[in-house]
């Protein structure tokens, strides 16, 4: 997901991002695809931290105008801030943990970005438009729509069924004082 040819100037804000379950409630698909969002996978092991740091601290003091590794650890430190987002994330593949459990990774990316200064935020127009599409109502009422009603073929079936049910009986009803006022 790194942006290509499309650098920001040097003043882009840094925006604020919904958390992964968050996006994920208002009908955004997380995968490793975006408007559906497509996130490299990170391996979290025993040294993951102290290769990013290293990483990290490369990137900060040799490749000032390139920090990419620096802004995908922000970006996963906006997108994961509970372990409920970490699970969210092991189940669609983009973390795979070897760590103890998920509060260990929140921990650990939490802290990647605490001594960080990131001075180009390649993906400021993203999070805008992630956080725009999060903060529509219309985009909670599908995603909602489709967690609740059409979620497997069951759910379909019967939901279909009902609106045809009640379909007829407002018309029965109509008919019905129809017959009786007219």
């Amino acid at each position: 997901m790194l942006p290509g040819d499309q650098f920001p100037e040097k003043d882009d804000a840094i925006f604020g991002l919904c958390t992964a379950t968050q996006l994920s409630r208002a009908g955004l698909s997380v995968y490793r695809n975006y408007l559906e969002l497509e996130i490299p996978e990170l391996k979290v092991k025993g040294n993951t931290e102290c290769i990013m740091r290293n990483v990290m601290a490369l990137e900060q003091f040799v490749y000032r105008d390139e920090p990419f590794i620096c802004n995908y650890v922000f970006l996963l430190e906006q997108l994961t801030s509970t372990a409920e987002d970490v699970e969210f994330m092991i189940d669609k593949k983009i973390v795979h943990k070897w760590l103890g459990s998920n509060e260990e990774v929140v921990r650990m990316v939490n802290k990647l970005c605490g001594q960080i200064v990131v001075s180009r935020y390649f993906y400021a127009g993203l999070c805008q438009r992630l956080n725009q599409y999060y903060d529509n109502p219309w985009n909670f009422f599908k995603a909602t729509l489709m967690r609740v009603y059409f979620k497997d073929l069951f759910t379909i079936c019967s939901t279909i069924i009902g609106i045809v049910f009640l379909v007829f009986s407002f018309f029965s009803t109509y008919s019905t004082i129809k017959s009786l006022f007219f």
